[in-house]
């Protein structure tokens, strides 16, 4: 599925994200990989968090840009929001220990910025690209091969 989508407000992205995380809590196919690109400001990571919020993850929910990885659980799901924007050499995901992450059976894993580990990720099960239109609008494209009904 290629599915093309204006966000205008977050409102709208809070409606992706609830129709995302409806997706995922039905979903028993794990390890799941979702890539979020986009130039920064985005709104990547606030899509992340709304999933997660949709999801009944209710703690604060932190940018992993320093951290690279921020674990979360609730039920018997283990997510990661992983970071990629501050690793300059493909080394330091090893170093890290994301594949062991990535591999982690009952997982949902959400990376930003995964064209810094090209050549390490798989191909995501679902991509989404976020892209400015205008100051307060973004252009969201979502390509999966799951059934994701957007």
């Amino acid at each position: 599925m290629n599915k093309e989508l204006v966000l205008s407000s977050l409102d709208e992205t809070k409606q992706l994200a609830a129709k995302i995380a409806s997706f995922l809590s039905e979903e028993n196919n794990f390890p799941i990989s979702i890539h979020l690109s986009g130039d920064l400001g985005t709104g990547k990571t606030t899509l992340v968090k709304e999933v997660l919020n949709c999801l009944g993850i209710e703690n604060f929910i932190n940018s992993p840009t320093f951290t690279l990885i921020e674990p979360y659980e609730i039920n018997d799901l283990k997510i990661f929001h992983i970071d990629l924007y501050r690793v300059e050499k493909i080394t330091e995901l090893s170093a890290i220990g994301l594949e062991e992450y990535l591999q982690e059976a009952n997982s949902i894993n959400f990376i930003e910025w995964p064209e810094k580990g090209s050549g390490f990720l798989k191909d995501p099960d679902i991509a989404i690209s976020l892209d400015h239109h205008g100051e307060t609008t973004r252009k969201c494209k979502v390509q999966t091969s799951l059934d994701l009904s957007l």
